[in-house]
């Protein structure tokens, strides 16, 4: 619909008195990226394209027709320019300068009310038509495949770098405004990340993802977190030092803006996740140790460390023996240091295995029969045929009526992020599924808890011979 016909004949000639007339050639630029902004536009004539000038070939992001506005949102908060703006074969163009018009609408209450309106609920069909380009998988304009994904990405990291800008110089007048307004910004792109790539291929995805987060990436580094797990030089993210920091739930960065995205990322369903498992996790391997008998407990994964020391109190008064399975020298090290106060009737054993072996059923170790098996974050990196595998091979460790115990993580609406902005991709399963996994495998008494967040803790009991 066109702008000016949602007013009153008079309010029309009263807009248009204050406006001036623009003429544009072919191709002709309107409005730069990163220009100051404020303005206000309709097109009266032709057609005007929104663009990224950034790629070559130049991406057509939007095609606005005649009667539509342009700039609306840097006049309502004189934000600099978010885009290129051109004619395609020519057009004409009413201009308002903001503060001519600002002025007539505050003279006028009546018409300042119903302009405001108007602009509002033009800015409202914008949002819900992103969201059903989104949905439906529909295209507009010249934009096709994967480029239509980057642009999007581009929109996307773009506003929440916008605001990221305006909060620093923020700091120092409000610094509690300013973290309000950085968990703003982080919690509406999280939402449009999940909104749009709901409505992209997998394959478009991964590009809309990987366009965001390359928009992003300063920030993100300035992120105790971000450092953690995107500067890693070797490993996967979920890595001991990156999930400690996640743990410890004490946000960390370079200087204040880097804190409060480290505090919103620690804040997130999937960080909450994996500190609420760990309680759930440490609780499982309670109820089912022995009280005073020699016990065998073996732990897959260096990560789980964390779980080890805050079980190590328990076991003072018991004997036996922990043994720990990892690819990583390193984490094998970090463990034998973590949990050097153990108990001295307590031994462990540090033993170094391909644990993508483990997952294949081709480990070369093996091991006395054991009375608990610890699994603890292993499972959100293999699909399920492998996590079948791998809970067969600890069933064949395990003794009769030996207990597992296996963390999982369920789906959560800040995969996106994960995926994308931390390059943390994790196996998410429903308590069914992870259920499905156990029983798979043979395991009998299975039972999965889940947490508030999307943390799950599945137990079972030793698997059945011959199944699985």
């Amino acid at each position: 619909m066109d702008f000016l016909q949602r007013f009153t004949d008079r309010e029309r000639e009263r807009l248009l008195a204050v406006a001036q007339t623009i003429r544009l050639g072919r191709g002709q630029v309107l409005l730069r990226r990163g220009d100051p902004g404020g303005d206000l536009y309709r097109v009266e004539e032709g057609e005007i394209e929104v663009i990224d000038s950034r790629s070559q070939p130049i991406i057509v992001l939007q095609v606005i027709g005649k009667g539509a506005l342009v700039g609306e949102m840097a006049f309502l908060d004189d934000s600099p320019r978010s885009a290129d703006v051109r004619s395609s074969e020519g057009a004409t163009c009413q201009r308002w300068e903001r503060r001519t018009l600002l002025k007539l609408l505050h003279d006028e209450p009546a018409l300042g009310t119903r302009f405001f309106e108007m602009v509002a609920r033009i800015l409202a069909e914008r949002i819900r038509d992103l969201g059903i380009v989104a949905a439906t998988g529909l295209k507009t304009g010249a934009v096709r495949g994967s480029e239509h994904a980057v642009a999007l990405g581009r929109e996307v990291g773009d506003a929440a770098r916008n605001r990221f800008m305006e909060v620093e110089p923020l700091i120092r007048r409000d610094k509690a405004l300013a973290r309000v307004e950085t968990l703003t910004a982080l919690h509406n792109a999280q939402e449009a990340m999940l909104e749009i790539e709901r409505g992209l291929s997998d394959v478009d995805a991964v590009e809309f993802g990987t366009a965001v987060a390359r928009e992003l990436h300063p920030y993100l580094m300035r992120s105790q977190l971000g450092e953690l797990a995107i500067g890693r030089t070797s490993g996967h993210s979920g890595d001991s030092q990156t999930l400690e920091h996640v743990l410890s739930n004490r946000p960390e960065g370079d200087g204040p803006l880097g804190e409060f995205i480290d505090e919103w990322l620690l804040g997130l369903p999937t960080s909450r996740a994996l500190r609420e498992r760990r309680a759930f996790a440490l609780q499982a391997v309670l109820d089912v140790l022995p009280p005073d008998a020699p016990v065998r407990i073996l732990v897959l994964n260096a990560a789980a460390s964390p779980t080890l020391v805050d079980l190590l109190p328990y076991m003072a008064h018991l004997r036996g023996e922990i043994i720990c399975v990892d690819s990583s020298l390193e984490g094998l090290a970090e463990i034998d240091q973590k949990i050097a106060g153990r108990p001295r009737d307590l031994r462990l054993k540090l033993v170094r295995e391909d644990l993508g072996a483990v997952c294949l059923g081709q480990a070369k170790s093996r091991f006395p029969p054991q009375n608990i098996m610890i699994i603890d974050g292993l499972l959100d990196y293999v699909p399920e045929r492998l996590g079948v595998a791998l809970l067969g091979w600890a069933g064949t460790q395990m003794a009769p009526a030996g207990r597992l115990i296996a963390t999982g993580l369920a789906e959560a609406n800040d995969d996106p992020v994960y995926r994308h902005l931390l390059s943390w991709p994790v196996v998410r399963r429903s308590r069914a599924g992870l259920s499905g996994l156990l029983q798979g495998a043979g395991y009998v008494d299975v039972r999965v808890w889940e947490a508030q967040s999307a943390g799950l803790v599945a137990t079972g009991r030793s698997p059945v011979p011959g199944v699985g």
